[in-house]
């Protein structure tokens, strides 16, 4: 085994020397002015001393610069490291100080021979190098522009993966207020294996390689934050951080983490996603920048600002600097939507010729559907303050404030047609692959208005500090973060049910427009078709928070190929409060019918004007005003009822977490080999408290549960040559379960005909997995990669969500409940591209491009408890296939980019038989945006979002429909300032 890796090193040492000479070759028909400017650049270094191989390959990846040489060359040589902000003689002065070799700086290269080193500006043995202060040394040198514009982003986040010993993508801010989307999860999009789920046209959350939101976690700045839920229609989403309520102009920059470390957050299966905001010490001089613009939505026809503003201040001597920033925006939202298709199994079949017995055979049936319009106004504020303070060269305090808030006001106006398909009209029933796609039939029909005000805030103050001493860096932090959601004001529904003749209804396929419906002897638009059904009153409450206090330390190593030793732990106390109540009123209403005094006119022209079919567009619209004026306001002061306690819960995490991590430096048949390897050991303590019910009484419950996990890790980066590497990761991870699936409660929803209820599942164990990455990345230039990455994860647990029968206080429901499932896998790969072409002869040299593609596969044994049988199927929440591409150009002060993206058909849910899991239908959308900066203060801006006015839909079984939505276009008009 010596002998053969003696041969291997003897061979790869020729073949480096065959690629230095012909880059010596190549590097004499080139033109001097890159090194020109290498030469005058100034880059931040912090480079360990050691074997001068690793430390060469750190000022590589730090410059973009490519160091040739001849291997033997650097047998058995060490540096004393380099630590501070140099040009690239001075870097390369120290960094051979006393090696014996010398440098010639030719274009892109850096070719080293034996010789003389050339002097650096200072000249002190490397290491005596003078030791900068905190705030300098920790400055990542990825925030050096290079390159400016949209182009210097993508550079900078392409940095972040080179330099990373783990698995990561990122993307940068490009200066102060200029996150190269309007919205952070969609500036997402240009990552990797990164998609977004949308509501209401506006990114949401994200999905990392297929994996949906449950499976990632999201930090600020490395710390958890609380996250807010959707109290609108109680669909909660756990951990799931909105990312609808955090603005762009707070963030300068998010990673993506796909392999982690051990000393990072545990809970991503997924990925971890960590967001940055600005310091005001990485910002050096006193800096203002604000910008306006004004947003039109097309399908709502309504334009609403958005105003942004940060300044920042240091002291002369750079050792204290603040910073506050604020925005202010206003959003209207109209989506134009058919839902609620619960395909419904008849094993026996249904009566199609009128003679009272079923002759079809097994069949499916949609039972009825809704179209709705809805409306909503948004109010979003936003407001990041800093201080830091960096008194001499061994300490630096800083401490972090967000606060954010986003009040809703949401107003929706739908009605449904629910049919009897046993009812049929002889000879109507048209059946295509066992499913009913139109027929004839007696039709209820339910009118209802929905109006709600919602308020979101969330907000995180954080203290950090770090102190060296003898060769150690310690660090402490400590955070306290809270995210409430709620009603200020109660949602309130008013409803009109009764019969409305026959319905003619077709059903398509969800890629095939939405259901024609015609009502053959009823006018939708008539006060005196429906009498009154009842009122509904509600008021939802969630509070999340988290405490936490974490402390590292970290030693430099001289000691075989151990470069660096880190261990450190944090202390997690995580709650969530969930507090429902409904009211429902049916006196005064129930029955009754209604003047034209209690309706309003249909708000909006073109409802559903781009989606196929023949529907009624316009109907009543009840005034939620006037009708709640019949309601008896005591009602409100009545005891909770066992609904009520039933519907609420609470749970509480304490997490204790340990780490121990090495990081390595040292070489592999004469490449450079760097990575880490640790492990994180993590004890979580779980209650879970709420109501169970037993008749009409609720009786409180508790349930306790403690698990203990140890998460080792290891990455390895080896290069093959300076602008070529492979990534090798191993990891076991954990997710735990969503908050809000740990409940142990019971929602019970008759809001329309169909009765469904949703609950949770203390009893839940976390999905764990072993996870395997390999990527082979080729930096061909500073800007340009082509990467490709394969991946498995090895799932032993999960969880999903499984529809069974349920009787309470004697009425039927189909309960949506998470269960715990088996065995499960992921496995998939990732191909990227990026390049800048700027060989290309002017005026084509300011055009870039990026692209990457996803592909995953997954598997997983559900358990159907209905027939007691397990079986396989795709893993609920998994994209198979997904794509971005992005095109732009930048030359002066012109810069346009086109954005695409794309993800493939989601499976959401498994349900006992297969009908009721909705599905999301494949989705693209295309962005555009441009930019002229009329000097070096002012620029103009302009975004298109869905330019294409893509629609999204769901689909049941092979295809049927089952929903429809459109939210239209968004054109966005702006100025930025700096100063």
């Amino acid at each position: 085994m010596k002998n053969l890796d003696t041969a291997l090193g003897r061979a790869l040492r020729h073949l480096r020397a065959s690629a230095s000479a012909l880059a010596l070759a190549t590097a004499a028909i080139t033109t001097t002015a890159p090194a020109a400017l290498a030469a005058q650049s100034v880059t931040q270094f912090t480079i360990a001393a050691g074997d001068l191989r690793a430390a060469l390959n750190a000022f590589s990846r730090a410059t973009g610069l490519q160091v040739l040489a001849d291997p033997a060359l650097l047998d058995g040589k060490r540096t004393g490291g380099l630590s501070g902000a140099f040009s690239t003689p001075d870097a390369l002065g120290r960094l051979l100080a006393g090696t014996g070799l010398d440098y010639t700086l030719d274009g892109d290269s850096v070719v080293l021979k034996m010789g003389v080193p050339k002097a650096a500006t200072e000249t002190p043995a490397a290491s005596a190098a003078p030791a900068t202060s905190l705030a300098a040394a920790d400055a990542s040198p990825l925030e050096e522009i290079i390159v400016t514009g949209f182009a210097g982003s993508v550079t900078r986040a392409l940095d972040t993966k080179r330099l990373a010993d783990n698995v990561v993508d990122a993307i940068s801010a490009e200066d102060i207020g200029k996150f190269p989307s309007q919205n952070v999860a969609e500036a997402m999009q240009h990552i990797p294996g990164v998609t977004i789920s949308r509501d209401r046209g506006e990114g949401l959350f994200v999905r990392i390689r297929g994996l949906g939101p449950d499976f990632e976690v999201t930090t600020l700045n490395g710390r958890s934050m609380a996250v807010n839920e959707n109290v609108r229609d109680s669909g909660q989403s756990g951990r799931n951080f909105r990312f609808d309520t955090l603005p762009s102009e707070l963030v300068s920059g998010i990673e993506v983490v796909k392999s982690p470390l051990a000393s990072q957050d545990e809970g991503a299966i997924g990925g971890l996603v960590n967001i940055r905001t600005f310091r005001p010490l990485e910002l050096g001089d006193l800096t203002f920048t604000g910008s306006a613009s004004g947003s039109y939505a097309q399908l709502a026809d309504a334009t609403d600002p958005h105003v942004s503003g940060l300044t920042s201040w240091n002291n002369d001597a750079k050792t204290f600097g603040v910073l506050l920033a604020a925005v202010y925006d206003e959003r209207t939202v109209r989506q134009d939507r058919v839902l609620g298709s619960t395909w419904t199994l008849y094993p026996n079949g249904i009566d199609t010729n009128g003679d009272g017995k079923a002759d079809s055979g097994p069949v499916i049936d949609a039972s009825g559907v809704r179209p709705t319009l809805e409306m909503q106004h948004s109010r979003r504020v936003g407001m990041n303050a800093a201080a830091q303070w960096a008194p001499n060269d061994n300490l630096e305090v800083g401490l972090d404030v967000l606060f954010t808030r986003l009040n809703m006001h949401y107003d929706e106006k739908t009605y449904s047609a629910d049919w009897n398909i046993a009812k049929a009209a002889p000879g109507s029933v048209s059946i295509r692959d066992g499913a009913v796609v139109a027929a004839t039939a007696p039709v209820s029909v339910q009118i209802g208005r929905e109006e709600s005000d919602l308020l979101h805030t969330n907000y995180q103050v954080g203290l950090n500090g770090k102190y060296r001493i003898d060769g150690w860096t310690l660090s402490a932090d400590g955070a306290y973060n809270r995210a409430d959601s709620g009603t200020p004001t109660p949602i309130r529904r008013s409803r009109i049910l009764g019969s409305a003749g026959q319905v003619a209804f077709n059903m398509p396929s969800s890629d095939d427009g939405v259901p024609s419906l015609t009502y053959l002897t009823a006018d939708l638009n008539s006060i005196t078709l429906l009498p009154g059904r009842r009122l509904e009153w509600r008021t939802e409450n969630a509070k999340d928070t988290e405490g936490a206090i974490q402390f590292d330390a970290e030693h430099d190593l001289d000691w075989g190929p151990f470069s660096k030793i880190q261990m450190g732990a944090k202390y997690r106390d995580r709650g969530r409060d969930y507090d429902r109540r409904d009211l429902t009123i049916t006196k005064n209403i129930t029955g009754q019918y209604f003047p034209a005094s209690y309706y309003d006119s249909f708000p909006v022209s073109g409802f559903l004007a781009d989606a196929s079919g023949t529907l009624p567009r316009t109907w009543l619209v009840p005034d939620t005003g006037a009708f709640y004026s019949r309601m008896d306001p005591t009602v409100v002061d009545q005891p909770l009822t066992a609904a009520d306690l039933r519907n609420s819960y609470k749970v509480t995490e304490t997490i204790s977490a340990g780490y121990v991590m090495t990081s390595l430096s040292t070489t592999l048949f004469g490449l450079p080999l760097r990575g880490d390897a640790g492990v994180r050991v993590t004890n979580t303590d779980q209650t879970s408290s709420g109501s169970a019910t037993s008749g009409t009484r609720a009786i409180p419950v508790r349930y306790e549960r403690i698990y203990t996990n140890a998460l080792p890790s290891a990455n390895l980066v080896l290069e093959l040559q300076p602008d070529v590497q492979l990534h090798l990761a191993a990891s076991k991870v954990i997710t735990r379960p969503s908050l809000s699936s740990l409940g142990p409660q019971i929602t019970l929803n008759s809001s329309n005909t169909i009765f469904t209820a949703t609950g949770g599942n203390p009893q839940l164990r976390p999905y764990e997995a072993w996870q395997y990455d390999a990527s082979a990345e080729w930096y061909f230039t500073r800007s340009s990669a082509l990467i490709a990455d394969f991946f498995y994860k090895d799932i032993s647990t999960f969880t999903f969500n499984q529809v069974t029968p349920l009787v309470v206080d004697g009425q039927s429901y189909l309960l949506t409940a998470p269960v715990n499932g088996g065995g499960a896998h992921v496995i998939g790969g990732e191909l990227a591209y990026q390049q800048l072409f700027t060989f290309l002869p002017a005026p084509f040299d300011g055009l870039g491009f990026l692209a990457n593609l996803t592909i995953t596969n997954s598997g997983a044994t559900y358990h159907d408890i209905t027939t007691g049988r397990f079986f396989e199927a795709d893993l609920a929440g998994v994209a198979r296939h997904s794509y971005n591409l992005t095109a732009f150009y930048e030359k002066g002060p012109i810069g346009v980019r086109a954005a695409y993206s794309w993800t493939g058909n989601i499976l959401n849910q498994v349900g006992t038989n297969g009908l009721s899991s909705v599905n999301d239908r494949a989705f693209g959308t295309l962005d555009l945006n441009a930019t002229y900066a009329v000097d070096d203060h002012m620029t103009l801006t302009a975004e298109a979002i869905n330019v294409t006015g893509s629609a999204q839909s769901q689909y049941v079984n092979n295809g049927l429909f089952a929903t429809y939505t459109d939210f239209g276009r968004t054109f966005r008009f702006g100025v930025r300032v700096k100063y």
